[in-house]
């Protein structure tokens, strides 16, 4: 089962058995079908100021820059 970019913070089954669900530092959830390892279904939650772009913005530590660019105010 691969397909999180970042740490699996959790994991739960169904009741039986049969399906998994992921959730990750990426801000994604996967479901996933056991018997065969596959993603049946992907969930990418919002980020709170994507789109933002305040890339020309001064004054920024790295810290502040880092939380920024993890919030999707700034682009990579």
């Amino acid at each position: 089962m691969d397909g999180h970019a970042s740490w699996i913070a959790s994991v739960v089954f169904n009741p039986d058995g049969q399906m998994l669900l992921s959730g990750s530092f990426d801000r994604i959830i996967k479901l996933w079908d056991v018997a065969t390892g596959r993603c049946i279904k992907t969930v990418r939650g919002d980020r709170l100021y994507e789109g933002m772009n305040i890339q020309g913005a001064t004054g920024l530590t790295m810290a502040q820059k880092t939380t920024l660019r993890a919030l999707g105010a700034i682009s990579r």
